[in-house]
């Protein structure tokens, strides 16, 4: 097999998974195990072995954060999963405050189904534009990379670029967040100089 060929095969292998849009949503309400197996569904390219990325207690905290709406007669309705789809895929890059946050201002000139479909477009488009990336510089010799292994670096390189940078956007448009983080943080170090 020849080089290009294995660079293709790489690539190949990767699945090409996406967000549900509203459509894709069951229009009928769901009891809390049924939402937890079809999370798991949605998500399951999101997830590691090691942790859940969805558990019935996760939903309830979501639910006291007042994150999502709480359900009505313990059933869950496509807007509870809309609200889901977008937490669970973020939460591992993002702080559950800031995902609230950014939720309520998107909600602010956008009903769920539509801050639905637009999240699903955006992340079907990141995901494509990564692959892109990562083709591009495989190709290149000036990066050598040259294994999965290496374009898995690669890749885990680009994801930590992209959280810092996502996290400074994200403190620049919300100053406040940025002080109460200072403060936990110093509050989080006094204790444990006491402790030690």
């Amino acid at each position: 097999m020849d080089k290009t060929q294995e660079k293709f095969d790489l690539f190949s292998k990767l699945p090409n998974h996406s967000i549900p849009k509203w459509a894709d949503l069951p229009e009928i309400d769901l009891y809390m195990d049924q939402v937890i197996a079809l999370m798991e569904k949605y998500l399951i390219d999101n997830s590691s072995q090691e942790t859940k990325l969805i558990t019935p207690s996760m939903i309830n905290n979501y639910v006291k954060l007042g994150i999502m709406p709480a359900p009505v007669k313990k059933k869950y309705s496509r807007e509870h999963l809309a609200y889901l789809v977008i937490i669970c895929s973020l939460k591992q890059v993002m702080p559950i405050a800031n995902i609230k946050t950014m939720i309520d201002k998107k909600l602010q000139q956008n009903s769920i189904d539509e801050l639905l479909n637009s999240y699903s477009n955006l992340y079907d488009f990141t995901f494509k534009t990564l692959l892109e990336t990562c083709k591009t510089h495989l190709d290149s010799d000036e990066f050598n990379l040259k294994s999965s292994d290496d374009v898995s670096l690669f890749t885990a390189i680009a994801a930590a670029n992209c959280r810092n940078i996502s996290n400074k956007l994200f403190y620049m448009d919300h100053p406040q967040k940025t002080k109460n983080m200072n403060k936990k943080k110093s509050k989080e170090n006094k204790n444990h100089d006491k402790n030690n």
